[in-house]
């Protein structure tokens, strides 16, 4: 608290200056209000949208259009009437035949007049209308009322044409599309042939399956005939062929008749050869016989079998009516045949599967187009019966967009009319002063906040004395009174100076460096020191006057100044009297330094004390520091600030300025001092200001 009233004194000028015009804008709305406006009488009405109930409509093969009620989870169709209710479009029809219309120029301010306020999770329109006089209140609301309605109707209105012209030219877009999807359809299934390409599919991959299963039976039947038929052949030693051919030649009846008559003729031949000789004319008789009956079998086996020859023809078959390879040969040929015959079905019903994978492949091939058509039909046809639906939907419900709103109680008019609240108006006088002031101490201390403890542990600066305030600051009146504890102590800190010459200085104007080295000075006197203080500040001369001592006025190369006496061993040399703009000067040319250098080795004082001015309002500050070997650095509390603070402390160094440490002036009360060693950790024990 004590910090906050400390910034407060610190920015006391602009916190004066800005309630100042607070309290005067507050007054003058005050006083405004309640000379030049009038009282306003208010008009109340309430408004009830009812809720539309679900509506479902059969369109007969086009399938069914239902709509539902008005969910207030998913639209707020009462901020759809606020903001029919609060549009120009009736605005400016009311105040066409408003009374008071000449007094608003603009449709903006005339709506102030009306308050619309919906009822949270209800369907109820609270309206309010706002008149000089309580028949203009009631006649703007009512009149209010009325032209909504009539901007109801025409919004209905508009909406019905709108929605049937764009129904129509969405039915007909609807039509165009899905009669030529339904063309695209019919004319890719003519040309391929494909009408359900599932059930074509599925029929075309049982009949393959069919085909190759009969196949599979056939080739294993015709597999085990032909496995039949080369045991057969093996049986008999001959070839399948051969067997066919001796068969035939077998069954051949006059091939038979010229075999027995060749056997007949061989038995008789035998008997005669026994008898006679070979070339006898009996035996060459039958030889010739035999010859002949030779050439009529290979007539008749040319005859019976064509191109072939003996040897694939066993021309012994059939000698005997009971010869068992009869029936080898015709279970030999049967296999043959039957395995044959298996391979020729095999063969045919490898071609029907062949042409039916042929279709397959190009069903498969052009299922993907047809799917596609069939898709785009059906999204066409949707979209047709939909646009029927919507088209049917806005027939049999109209009032969805826009309801018919129910008045529940005509305009009523307050009794009371609504005056300026003076209370309400100095209360936000009131919380503007104290927020803008917060507000401007914030901006203020931003820019130059004030000197805080932990700044001055940064620069790592003994406080060699906390100065309180003075119960009688001016010590000049009574230089024998009592000198306070505390300047004692700051004198006590200073008596091991090597060099006993001291110069006080500040920061800014009205820290106290003055009464500091004004104190200082009757505190050493106290212990007995011959002290000379120097009024090293020519441009204010504060120790001069508060001494009551004239500026001295010195000749160009004069001599040093003599110093008056002010008290038993306290002297005081007055501020020179030199043009400002000679005073950088003087200090540069080494005419102080000069004057110092005299004073110290007059030898008549045991301490010399300096009061120069400000660092950052006087350049000669740093002249003076840089002569002068040590520097006592003064700040008040609640009061320095910080920038100028550490700035002329940065300053100081620079010059290479000896400072001995700090004293804070103005504390609220007395703190014993600590002393620090230069260069260790040191620690400030300070009261909060």
């Amino acid at each position: 608290m004590k910090q906050i009233f400390s910034i407060a004194r610190k920015h006391w000028l602009p916190l004066l200056g800005f309630n100042s015009a607070v309290l005067a804008a507050t007054i003058y709305a005050a006083f405004y209000a309640s000379t030049s406006i009038p009282p306003v009488w208010t008009a109340n009405a309430k408004l009830n949208l009812p809720q539309t109930g679900g509506l479902s409509a059969n369109l007969g093969p086009l399938g069914s259009t239902q709509t539902t009620a008005l969910n207030f989870k998913d639209v707020s169709p009462l901020d759809v009437q606020l903001a029919i209710l609060t549009s120009d479009a009736v605005m400016k029809r009311v105040q066409a035949v408003d009374p008071e219309k000449s007094l608003y120029s603009k449709v903006s301010s005339f709506s102030q007049l009306f308050v619309v306020t919906p009822q949270p999770a209800t369907t109820l329109i609270e309206v309010e209308a706002q008149g000089s006089r309580p028949d203009i209140a009631y006649k703007r609301l009512f009149t209010f009322l009325e032209v909504y309605q009539e901007r109801l109707n025409e919004l209905r209105r508009k909406d019905a044409e709108v929605r049937v012209q764009y129904t129509q030219e969405e039915l007909e877009q609807a039509r165009l599309n899905l009669n030529q999807a339904q063309a695209n359809l019919s004319n890719f299934q003519r040309s391929t042939g494909l009408v359900d390409s599932p059930e074509q599919t599925k029929g075309l991959i049982s009949a393959i399956n069919n085909l190759k299963t009969t196949q599979a039976t056939l080739i294993a039947q015709g597999q085990a005939n032909a496995t039949q038929a080369q045991a057969a052949a093996v049986s008999l030693g001959i070839t399948p062929q051969q067997a066919m051919n001796s068969l035939r030649l077998g069954e051949n009846k006059e091939y038979q008749a010229t075999r027995t008559q060749l056997s007949q003729l061989e038995s008789t031949m035998a008997v005669t050869r026994s008898k006679y000789r070979d070339d006898s004319p009996q035996v060459q008789s039958l030889l010739q016989q035999r010859q002949q009956l030779l050439r009529q079998l290979n007539q008749q086996i040319a005859v019976a079998i064509p191109g072939a020859n003996a040897a694939q023809i066993d021309t012994t078959l059939g000698n005997g009516p009971n010869d068992s390879r009869l029936e080898l040969m015709v279970e030999l040929i049967r296999n043959q045949t039957l395995a044959q015959g298996a391979q020729q079905q095999a063969k045919q019903i490898q071609k029907q599967v062949d042409k039916l994978n042929t279709e397959l492949n190009f069903i498969t091939k052009n299922q993907a187009q047809l799917l596609d058509l069939q898709r785009k039909y059906e999204i066409a046809e949707g979209v047709y019966k939909g646009v029927i639906a919507q088209s049917e939907q806005s027939k049999t419900n109209p009032f969805n967009a826009y309801p018919n709103v129910q008045t529940l109680n005509e305009p009523t008019i307050d009794p009371r009319p609504s005056i300026p609240n003076l209370r309400l108006i100095v209360t936000g006088g009131m919380l503007a002063a104290i927020f803008g002031s917060m507000a401007l101490i914030f901006f203020l201390e931003n820019r130059n906040p004030l000197l805080k403890p932990k700044d001055l542990q940064q620069v790592e600066l003994p406080v060699l004395g906390s100065i309180p305030h003075l119960k009688q600051p001016s010590m000049e009146r009574n230089l024998a009174a009592e000198i306070d504890i505390e300047f004692q102590r700051l004198a006590s800190s200073i008596l091991m100076l090597e060099h006993p010459c001291l110069m006080v200085t500040s920061a800014t104007a009205g820290e106290g460096k003055t009464t500091v080295t004004l104190g200082l000075a009757l505190a050493l006197l106290n212990f007995g020191f011959r002290v000379l203080v120097i009024d090293g500040d020519l441009r204010k001369a504060e120790m001069s006057r508060r001494l009551g001592k004239n500026r001295i006025k010195v000749a160009a190369n004069a001599s040093p100044p003599t110093p008056v006496s002010v008290s038993p061993g306290f002297d005081l040399l007055p501020a020179l009297s030199i043009p400002k703009q000679k005073i950088p000067e003087f200090f540069a040319r080494g005419s102080f330094e000069r004057n110092i250098k005299a004073m110290r080795d007059s030898g008549g004082y045991d301490y010399v004390l300096i009061d120069s001015p400000p660092v950052g309002l006087a350049s000669e500050t740093n002249l003076m520091s840089a002569v002068v070997c040590n520097v006592l650095f003064v700040l008040r509390s609640g009061t320095s600030d910080r920038y100028p603070v550490m700035n002329s402390l940065e300053q100081l160094t620079r010059y290479n300025a000896r400072i001995m440490g700090l004293v804070v002036n103005g504390s609220d009360s007395q703190t014993a001092v600590y002393r620090y060693g230069y260069g260790r950790q040191r620690e400030l024990l300070e009261h909060e200001a």
